[in-house]
C-alpha cells in the first residue's frame, strides 16, 4: 500500500476512529457538567447525528460521491449498535445509568443525518445534471 493510500485512508477513518474515542471518553467520565444545560435526548441526537455524517463519509470514502442506500444502511446500523455498546458501557460507570431511550434518541439523531446526507447527494446530483 502506498504512502498516498495510507494517508487517504486515515483521512477518512481517522476523524471516525477520534469521534468514537470522544463518545467513549465521555461516556467514563461520571458526570459531564457542562452537559446540564441542554436536554440530554438533543444532546444524544445530535452527537449521533455527527458520527453518522463521519461514518458514512468513511463508508463511501468520500461524501461527495453519490451514496448507495445500503452505506447509508450500514452507517446506521453501525451508529445504533454503537449507540447500545455506549449504554452498555454506561451502566458500569459510577453516577451513570443506562437508558433504552438513549439509544433511541441515538438513532433518531443519526436518521436525520443521514437523511441528510442523502438529500444533498441527491441534489448535488441533480445540480451537476443541469
Amino acid at each position: 500500500m502506498s504512502v498516498r493510500a495510507v494517508l487517504h485512508r486515515a483521512w477518512i477513518w481517522g476523524p471516525v476512529a477520534g469521534y468514537l474515542g470522544l463518545i467513549y471518553y465521555l461516556s467514563s467520565r461520571p458526570n459531564a457538567g457542562w452537559a446540564r444545560d441542554y436536554p440530554d435526548k438533543v444532546l444524544h441526537a445530535l452527537e449521533y447525528m455527527a458520527l453518522a455524517l463521519l461514518l458514512a463519509r468513511g463508508l463511501n470514502d468520500g461524501i461527495l460521491k453519490p451514496m448507495p442506500a445500503r452505506r447509508l444502511l450500514l452507517a446506521w446500523a453501525l451508529c445504533v449498535a454503537y449507540a447500545l455498546s455506549d449504554e452498555i458501557h454506561q451502566s458500569f460507570v459510577p453516577n451513570r445509568s443506562s437508558d433504552w431511550r438513549d439509544v433511541a434518541a441515538d438513532a433518531v439523531g443519526a436518521s436525520a443525518g443521514l437523511a441528510a446526507v442523502a438529500t444533498a447527494t441527491r441534489l448535488l446530483r441533480r445540480r451537476e445534471a443541469t
